[in-house]
């Protein structure tokens, strides 16, 4: 459930709860509202902003033995256009950057899917296959684990929505996933559980995007320029040149 049905849940529960629990109660429904407030304040000030702008992390409660989940919601400083080049490039020399990744290779493309392999640094042993899905004119990616039992997990699947926002983009990511002490590493609020991960791959993702702003540009500078010259000789009357 989203956290703040959880809060109205706990607020009616308010009254059968002795004093201690009470104020646990109240304390978790400020906190609520506080989470609230910071959704629409980071959706509102993204183009302000920028990378200075909040990241959110919310963690997605599933019944027992369902999985976990998280939705997570961040500013980058680049357009719309030219941060979804950078997300779509999965043929990229960049990934490995990040000190969560150790390994990343690009195996083919099945129509509108992505195949691409990863190992990661908490479990170099491990490979983790995955098939992305573009949607490009909706600016929307679907991935999926394909071989989660290798991987060590039960399952893995999720979305990742970019929205413009002024000449920022808003980045919307969800996931589920099951595997041995998930349910400790959700809710795990230090260095090395669910939140700091995500979080460092957020800061390590926006620097690299600025890093390759200017390349992801001249790119689409050339394809402008190439979609020109098409047009221009497709245009030429061959019957009459001079016309």
């Amino acid at each position: 459930l989203p956290l703040e049905i959880v809060y109205i849940h706990a607020i009616r529960d308010n009254s059968m709860t002795s004093r201690p629990n009470r104020y646990r109660v109240t304390t978790a429904m400020i906190a609520g509202l506080v989470f609230s407030l910071s959704v629409t304040h980071l959706n509102a000030d993204c183009p302000a902003h920028g990378h200075d702008a909040p990241v959110l992390i919310e963690r997605l409660i599933y019944p027992h033995g369902h999985g976990e989940g998280y939705h997570i919601a961040y500013c980058v400083e680049l357009p719309l256009e030219i941060y979804w080049q950078f997300k779509t490039d999965f043929h990229n020399e960049f990934l490995t950057d990040n000190p969560q990744i150790k390994m990343h290779r690009f195996v083919g493309r099945e129509g509108n899917a992505v195949l691409t392999e990863n190992r990661y640094a908490h479990d170099t042993e491990k490979l983790f296959r995955w098939r992305t899905t573009v949607y490009a004119s909706q600016y929307r990616l679907n991935f999926e684990l394909l071989n989660p039992d290798e991987a060590g997990q039960a399952f893995h699947h999720g979305t990742i929505q970019l929205e413009a926002s002024g000449r920022h983009t808003m980045i919307y990511q969800k996931a589920r996933f099951q595997f041995s002490g998930a349910s400790l590493w959700a809710f795990y609020p230090w260095r090395g559980g669910m939140r700091s991960f995500l979080q460092s791959f957020v800061d390590w993702e926006r620097e690299a995007a600025l890093t390759w702003k200017t390349e992801y540009e001249a790119r689409r500078r050339q394809e402008a320029l190439k979609q020109a010259r098409m047009r221009q000789i497709f245009s030429v009357n061959r019957r009459y040149p001079d016309k």
